[in-house]
């Protein structure tokens, strides 16, 4: 015959670290049951609204690069007022994403060439506010031959100092030091120019244009040291 089986006592479970454990979260529950619901509901919206941010944000991110596309296109055809139109208004549609942060930069590149600094450098600063990596080091080339222009000589300085410190590569470093080089050479600092010409010079064979670079500038230094003796 079957035994009844034996009820537990509040006070057995006492005795029990593990039976008292499931028995206080068991009370717990009961108690608190109104409150873990809300709760529970409100983890549930949380993460629906941050679903649909994020499938927004990628939304936006494809468009903004389907614009920036379209622009990239017609500079490839040569057509550049539509081209123009299109990276102007992808800054205004997108602004703050990283397409139109490249536009930005791409804006920037064609002012530059149509030789209207002025807006070249206002759409270059605002690239540097927020710069995209690939574009980062041409962006302060390009803000130092602005400063060159100018005048700034300092600023010229300092910009190309920044452009070698993010350049991509080691030959692209060394461009720009050569660039540098040429400053310290117009400056009248022909000290630091060979120092930093020559350091160039004997990293490359005959047949590189870093070379070739840094040789024509040491000529240059070679005339400017003849004639101040």
């Amino acid at each position: 015959m079957l035994k009844a089986k034996k009820r537990i006592t509040k006070k057995e479970i006492k005795h029990d670290p593990f039976l008292e454990s499931i028995y206080q979260t068991k009370e717990y529950f009961e108690k608190n049951v109104k409150t873990i619901t809300r709760a529970g509901i409100g983890l549930i919206a949380v993460l629906i609204v941050v679903f649909i941010f994020n499938k927004n944000l990628n939304a936006e991110r494809n468009a903004s690069e389907a614009a920036l596309g379209k622009a990239i296109v017609n500079l490839g055809i040569g057509d550049r007022d539509n081209a123009l139109l299109q990276l102007e208004l992808l800054i205004d549609d997108y602004s703050g994403s990283d397409a139109a942060q490249r536009g930005s930069f791409m804006l920037a590149r064609l002012f530059y060439e149509q030789k209207d600094f002025l807006t070249a450098e206002s759409y270059l600063l605002d690239f540097l506010d927020d710069p995209t990596k690939e574009f980062h080091a041409g962006a302060l080339m390009m803000m130092a031959d602005l400063e060159k222009i100018n005048g700034n000589t300092s600023s010229e300085e300092d910009y190309l100092k920044e452009a070698i410190k993010n350049a991509s590569s080691d030959s692209e470093k060394d461009k720009y030091s050569l660039v540098l080089a040429e400053h310290f050479m117009r400056s009248g600092n022909y000290v630091d120019a060979r120092e930093l010409t020559e350091s160039i010079y004997n990293k490359y064979d005959k047949n590189s244009k870093l070379y070739n670079k840094s040789e024509e500038i040491l000529g240059h230094l070679h005339t400017f040291s003849s004639d101040e003796q």
